[in-house]
């Protein structure tokens, strides 16, 4: 065994300098100066006899060794973060801190009901939920910043490797709008009726928009309105206020979004769906704690 081995902190530092791409902040976010940063990673290449970075006076670049280097220390920060919260709740998983992300789509249609039978269930977990899109909340979870997701697959594939999933259930699609419109696309089954700009989704960046119209089978992207909000709420407006047509997943009609007085729904044909999923980090030690979470969500999807 290796007696000359790293420090963690310099590690830290090394991370925070692939994360932020600049000395200073990265010395901001870890609360030590410039010059303490830029010396504990000479230390960590004259320990590791590999150099990092490539300097010149004003700018650096991580070299190939250092690029995996930052990625096999973010491993092992994260399993000594995990260590530590072992050891603090004795290896219990019914106890300690959780910080859950979940996508803007399902968390404010999930989350207060989770919470809840989570803290029945298992009064000892203190939960934090952070709201985020997919891709924020991988990153987040693979830089160990959260510990466990709630989010729809697929996935991109460039997360796909070093996570684990719990399936939880499937998330119908429904069609929301003009009772009028629903009822040509319902006949027709396409969208030949349905003009352009009629359809409104949300912005790019959210899952939602990429599962529904591959599920539903929207292929002419005339039909999509230039307007993509950011929230389901403003969707709903800008739907109702256009006359138009949307996609919503069942939970949140479940929960009351369609409820407008001129907004009809109805479920497409075949049943289109999104998968739910419990994403967490494989080799994660709260393996147990996650499925006793995804038990509790299954039956609230």
């Amino acid at each position: 065994m290796n007696t000359h081995l790293p420090n963690l902190k310099h590690l830290q530092y090394l991370v925070a300098l692939h994360h932020h791409q600049h000395f200073h902040k990265a010395a901001e976010s870890c609360f030590v100066s410039q010059s303490t940063l830029s010396s504990a990673i000479i230390k960590l290449e004259q320990l590791l006899n590999c150099q990092l970075i490539e300097r010149d006076h004003k700018n650096f670049v991580f070299t190939r060794h250092g690029k995996e280097v930052v990625a096999m220390a973010e491993q092992l920060l994260n399993q000594a973060d995990d260590l530590i919260n072992y050891c603090q709740v004795q290896g219990n998983p019914a106890q300690g801190k959780i910080y859950l992300g979940c996508i803007p789509t399902i968390a404010p249609f999930l989350m207060t009901e989770v919470i809840e039978r989570a803290h029945q269930s298992y009064p000892g977990l203190d939960m934090f939920v952070i709201e985020d899109t997919t891709e924020n909340l991988l990153d987040a979870l693979q830089h160990g910043r959260i510990d466990v997701a709630v989010l729809a697959l697929p996935i991109d594939d460039k997360f796909s490797q070093g996570f684990h999933y719990l399936p939880l259930g499937k998330d119908g699609f429904y069609l929301a709008g003009s009772r009028a419109l629903i009822d040509k696309v319902l006949a027709d089954g396409d969208y030949r009726h349905v003009s352009k700009g009629q359809i409104f989704v949300l912005s790019e960046e959210h899952c939602l928009t990429r599962h529904a119209l591959a599920v539903c089978k929207v292929n002419e992207k005339e039909k999509l309105n230039d307007f993509a909000p950011t929230s389901l709420t403003t969707l709903m407006q800008m739907t109702l206020h256009h006359k138009g047509l949307t996609f919503l997943p069942h939970m949140a009609i479940k929960r009351g979004l369609a409820g407008y007085a001129d907004i009809a729904y109805a479920p497409l044909p075949g049943h289109p769906s999104r998968e739910i999923a419990l994403v967490y980090r494989h080799r994660s030690y709260r393996q147990e704690t996650y499925e006793n979470l995804a038990k509790i969500i299954k039956p609230l999807i």
